[in-house]
């Protein structure tokens, strides 16, 4: 398991129910709950850090904020060095 401390922000207060996060999130990141009709952030630390959510969100009550000093962020090409 790669250890982030990646987090999505998320105004409920802003949301209007639209489902464009959820709909855009590639990689299942994002939930829908159908009870409250808001989206839950299930896997944030699958999150590819597409901004994709963040952008599609009219409203802008999301906010993506990688972790980047995690791991996963953290590459080197020692050939290109």
């Amino acid at each position: 398991m790669i250890n982030t401390k990646h987090r999505i922000e998320f105004d409920s207060e802003k949301c209007v129910g639209c489902q464009m996060c959820y709909k855009s999130c590639f990689v299942d990141v994002i939930r829908w709950d159908s009870e409250k009709k808001q989206p839950i952030f299930k896997y944030v630390e699958d999150c590819e850090h597409c901004f994709y959510c963040q952008s599609v969100c009219a409203k802008e009550a999301i906010t993506v904020i990688p972790d980047y000093s995690s791991e996963h962020l953290l590459q080197s090409f020692p050939e290109y060095a």
